[in-house]
């Protein structure tokens, strides 16, 4: 399966539009400049350029995916429009989940990140996450930028936001482990549900077993050894960040339960729209088989095309039919969840995406006024000149 920007469509002219202005405005700003001077003096006219390019790519990303959308469209059009709507409104309630996760787990690290930003960046994520869904990498990277923004350290937000997904995917791999237990579905996907399950479980827990000072151990070891030992231990960074998100992941959810029910909250609600949109064509399948055709399927994820179309679609259906749902209703059930999960919040993703980059701006000429008031505050008086009460 390709990436969808290399596909065939009329968005290839909106990317060559992108490519040609960078590259005009870059040279024309280039010209008899040093490269110290270039990058120096025109850092922010540079960063609007960028901004304006991702914008044009992000267009392009969305056109390539306008016929798969009609498409759809047209094949949900028969379906009962009660259940439909119910469907819509459960997913609006299954995002009380995420936002309220968001705001309980990295609030306490970033003062700044009050209920509004947290909206913000849930839905600006989900805008991130569908133009780029290889394993959620574009709403990780939005997450990072809104959490660094809000004043978090780097390396902070990095084991904070690896924390978040260990309690936001618990869930998800027990639905995995124990999902067959609904009954319907045939013991071999129970068994590939049991032993992904299994295995995931098994990683995160051998991860809280790396060593906190990893790090630090390995560089001490590489002084003196080359190029790549020092190369090696940066890496080791990587696990020690990941142990120690696991083992804060653990320590919230033993001091605040509740974090665990809003994860659940997310995946159920979630769970519920899909149920809902096969009943909106027909009947839905039994308990077990809907867990792990929903649970199965979504590790499409992983396949780095906007939106998880093609992806979540294929392995959803397969898992369906593989535990003897009608195909077409199993086409036409999973296209009508995608539709209302992944489609429906983009619009209000990228007025949240907007609004936050407008809250940022705010924080960070707070910062700058603030950092101003210090350095006059700390500027040394003319000899005899009274200093000011504040």
């Amino acid at each position: 399966m390709r990436f969808a920007l290399f596909q065939h469509g009329w968005h290839w002219p909106v990317v060559v539009v992108a490519v040609v202005a960078v590259l005009g405005v870059v040279c024309v700003i280039a010209a008899g400049k040093s490269e110290r001077e270039w990058l120096g003096d025109r850092r922010e006219r540079l960063k609007r350029v960028a901004w304006i390019a991702v914008g044009l790519i992000v267009v392009a990303l969305l056109a390539t995916q306008l016929n798969k959308v009609g498409g759809m469209l047209r094949r949900i059009q028969d379906g009962d429009p009660l259940w439909l709507a119910l469907g819509v409104g459960i997913e609006a309630f299954s995002f009380l989940g995420y936002v309220a996760l968001v705001k309980e787990v990295f609030g306490p690290h970033a003062p700044r990140l009050n209920w509004p930003a947290a909206v913000e960046i849930t839905f600006g994520g989900v805008v991130a996450t569908r133009l780029f869904s290889a394993a959620g990498a574009g709403g990780i990277a939005f997450t990072t930028w809104a959490l660094r923004a809000a004043g978090m350290a780097t390396r902070t937000a990095a084991e904070m936001i690896a924390a978040f997904l260990a309690i936001m995917y618990l869930p998800y791999v027990l639905a995995c482990i124990f999902g067959g237990l609904g009954g319907g579905a045939p013991a071999a996907v129970v068994w590939v549900g049991v032993g992904l399950g299994v295995v995931a479980l098994g990683a995160a827990a051998a991860i809280t077993l790396v060593p906190g000072d990893l790090e630090r151990r390995t560089r001490r070891m590489a002084t003196g050894h080359g190029r790549g030992a020092r190369l090696a231990a940066r890496a080791a960074s990587i696990p020690e960040v990941a142990g120690k998100a696991a083992r804060t992941a653990a320590g919230l959810v033993r001091e605040r339960p509740s974090l665990l029910g809003w994860a659940l909250l997310w995946w159920a609600a979630d769970v519920a729209v899909l149920d809902v949109c096969f009943r909106a064509f027909g009947d839905a399948p039994a308990l077990g088989v809907l867990i792990l055709g929903y649970f199965l399927g979504h590790i499409g994820n992983l396949v780095p095309v906007p939106g998880g179309i093609g992806g979540v679609e294929g392995g959803m259906v397969g898992v369906f039919v593989a535990c003897g749902m009608p195909i077409s209703l199993a086409i036409v059930g999973t296209i009508a969840y995608q539709l209302i999960s992944t489609w429906l919040p983009v619009a209000p993703g990228l007025a949240a995406y907007w609004s936050l980059r407008r809250r940022i701006a705010r924080w960070r000429e707070a910062d700058g006024v603030a950092d101003e008031d210090a350095s006059v505050a700390r500027a040394p008086r003319p000899s005899g000149e009274p200093a000011l009460d504040r």
